[in-house]
């Protein structure tokens, strides 16, 4: 499969000056004192985008994920690296970026296809198109200036996938729209990966990207942590996020045990028992833990309708000290709570509780 995106051995730096007078010194005296202090955005990132692939980028804040897409999307420039970048780009990254304020929502879906390299023509016969995906009735042809963040989201996500791109990248941007249109525009990227077109996809909601790439790059510090398997990649995003979880895991993962199916036919009906102490999958600081986790009335192969009753029997353990610590730590009174969430096979979340 041939590579759309190439990037080898990436590096962005930045100068950052304590004030404004040290930064005018530097630029008026270039051959005297150095008044910055590098900041490495980025260093040494190196990776390699199949045509087709839909990729989640993910990491903490800070780690450098929208100034990779930016470096992609032709905005920022490397300071060292290679950066390769095969196809028609459409980037939806800034919330509002290239919109212009005094124009209309019409008006501007005119101005950005004109950016992204689309005649008059070509947009007048897809604004029909647009207006119906972005769905924000008479305001349309108003101001944007007026524009709520979820409509500025709306109209330019709906400007940058109709202009038919080979490459769609998006930062973050559909966090800040209501969970339908969240829906539709998930859909919508569905059926663009379906038409083998390439996506790059940061994100925090670790459930979705998960479930919608079929890669994921996690960026720790500015660094390429770990790349490959989604549910591997983002349980070590979990573990850097949660420090102490990794001793967990390690503790844990030592012990003996199994994940085991234990088919009790009741009524065409069984329990699934999970040894969740002999999984490697482990986060957090480590004062309460799972032992065992028992799901009952499910059906082959492993389902339940939503007229149907389920029971859970969940074994675990806590370290009174650990506990009572942490929450000094945090101001926080002791409370243990167990929670639960259910999503579907696409990783949508159905229904979430705590108890």
């Amino acid at each position: 499969m041939t590579d759309v995106i190439r990037v080898l051995g990436l590096t962005k730096t930045y100068k950052l000056y304590r004030s404004k007078t040290d930064h005018a010194l530097e630029i008026f005296m270039p051959f005297g004192k150095h008044r910055h202090k590098d900041h490495h955005a980025l260093r040494d990132i190196s990776f390699n985008v199949a045509e087709g692939e839909s990729i989640g980028i993910i990491g903490r804040n800070g780690s450098g994920k929208s100034t990779l897409l930016k470096i992609l999307s032709g905005v920022l420039t490397p300071t060292a690296g290679e950066v390769r970048v095969t196809g028609n780009v459409a980037s939806l990254l800034e919330l509002g970026a290239g919109f212009n304020p005094e124009l209309t929502g019409r008006e501007n879906i005119y101005f950005n296809g004109a950016l992204m390299g689309c005649s008059k023509t070509q947009m007048h016969e897809r604004i029909a198109t647009i207006v119906a995906f972005a769905d924000i009735g008479e305001f349309i042809d108003q101001p944007v200036k007026i524009y709520s963040s979820g409509m500025f989201v709306r109209l330019a996500f709906a400007v940058s996938v109709h202009v038919d791109p080979d490459i769609l990248i998006i930062d973050e941007a559909l966090a800040v729209g209501d969970v339908r249109f969240q829906k539709k525009c998930v859909d919508f990227m569905r059926a663009f990966k379906d038409r083998g077109k390439t996506i790059l996809f940061v994100s925090h909601d670790i459930f979705t990207v998960k479930s919608f790439c079929n890669r994921l790059l996690l960026i720790n510090d500015g660094k390429l942590e770990a790349v490959g398997d989604p549910e591997a990649v983002a349980n070590r995003y979990y573990q850097l996020m949660f420090p102490k979880g990794e001793e967990v895991a390690t503790r844990q993962s030592s012990r003996e045990g199994s994940l085991t199916l234990a088919d009790r036919k009741a009524e065409g009906n069984y329990w699934l028992d999970i040894d969740i102490k002999a999984s490697d999958i482990h986060w957090g600081h480590g004062g309460a833990w799972i032992e065992r986790l028992r799901v009952g009335g499910l059906r082959a192969p492993n389902l339940f309708g939503w007229n149907e009753s389920i029971e859970f029997e969940v074994i675990y353990q806590w370290d009174s000290k650990a506990v009572a610590k942490l929450c000094d730590e945090h101001g926080v009174l002791p409370k243990l709570l167990i929670g639960f969430r259910f999503e579907n096979s696409h990783g949508w979340v159905i229904t979430n509780f705590a108890s």
